[in-house]
């Protein structure tokens, strides 16, 4: 009688078939379903295999997979050198962009995302939004942007966490585009990068005035 054996999770296609086949040689008549397809120790090969699950043979898949590991390759090398070559722009649009007293930090900052995983990218969809901003844009109207941008989960909330960091609006955007109730440890957070803003903001004016008295 034909029993089912378990495909643990991570299993490869490959190590299925070999484990089938070791059952097969041992005289025992079992199967396993992998990604909705069943497949016997009795009939299975490695290219029958392959040819039920994917479309095609084990030696199609592997030329299959190794053009695209060499592509995504070739894409990381290209959005490295794109990443390396916008930090300067990535800089310069920050600093016109938030308060001189975060120009060091966010310096940093652009090194440190132009190197991550996602090469700046987030760079361009929190400066998107920065600028909108300082361009008087809603906080509705904000967070559309960033809902328009296709972000996943994890880049959606870098994009957050720099406009918090960094922008004068930025708790307030940080509010407008968060996921259920705010903790009281996230409010007074917020409430404190707000009071900072406000005496950036009052410290730049007063600047700014001394500077048209000297002119």
């Amino acid at each position: 009688m034909e029993r089912e054996i378990e495909v643990l999770g991570g299993s490869t296609l490959e190590s299925v078939v070999y484990t089938l086949l070791a059952a097969k040689s041992r005289g025992e008549h079992v199967y396993c379903i992998f990604n909705g397809h069943k497949l016997h120790s009795d009939s299975v090969s490695m290219d029958s295999a392959y040819m039920e699950v994917c479309g095609y043979t084990k030696a199609e898949h592997d030329h299959k997979m190794n053009e695209w590991q060499e592509n995504y390759k070739k894409q990381e090398e290209i959005a490295k050198q794109r990443a390396k070559e916008n930090i300067p722009s990535w800089i310069k649009k920050g600093q016109e962009l938030i308060f001189p007293e975060r120009y060091e930090e966010w310096e940093k900052c652009v090194q440190a995302r132009a190197n991550d995983l996602y090469h700046g990218l987030e760079l361009d969809s929190a400066l998107e939004i920065m600028q909108a901003l300082e361009n008087g844009a809603s906080m509705e109207e904000a967070s559309k942007i960033l809902d328009n941008q296709g972000h996943s989960g994890m880049s959606a909330s870098l994009v957050r966490n720099i406009l918090f960091s960094f922008s004068s609006r930025g708790p307030e955007f940080w509010e407008a585009t968060a996921y259920g109730e705010i903790s009281p440890e996230n409010k007074k957070i917020l409430e404190d990068k707000k009071q900072e803003n406000m005496k950036l903001a009052q410290i730049n004016v007063s600047k700014t005035d001394d500077t048209k008295k000297h002119m």
